[in-house]
């Protein structure tokens, strides 16, 4: 989100300044903006005490990516932490539950099972 804010900064400052800053300003914007994201990103995704899930992605949201009390299992297709018991995405595949973060995760998966175990 912050990469399409950047962007339009950057857009407003370089049609300002003119010359080749036109086409910097823009790309410099969203180039800031997206490493804020993902520093942004990567802060919640480490925090799970706080309540604060991974919300970005291909991912829905509200999930903890840290320990806690419930049994947790990775999704194989982006590798994110996910709890078993709030999982509503999962396939059994040769005899295995495999869980999934969202329903593009899945769909993925059930596209091509061998690619992700």
């Amino acid at each position: 989100m912050i990469c399409c804010v950047g962007l339009i900064v950057g857009s407003a400052l370089g049609s300002s300044m003119g010359g080749p800053w036109i086409v910097i300003g823009p790309a410099a914007g969203f180039g800031l903006g997206l490493l804020a994201d993902i520093k942004l990103m990567g802060g919640r995704s480490k925090d799970a005490g706080s309540g604060e899930g991974h919300r970005g992605g291909c991912c829905l949201g509200g999930y903890l990516s840290g320990e806690g009390a419930m049994p947790q299992r990775k999704d194989p297709v982006c590798g994110m932490i996910i709890e078993e018991k709030s999982e509503r995405y999962k396939i059994t595949f040769k005899e295995h539950m495999y869980y999934f973060c969202s329903p593009e995760c899945e769909l993925s998966f059930k596209g091509n099972p061998e690619k992700y175990i």
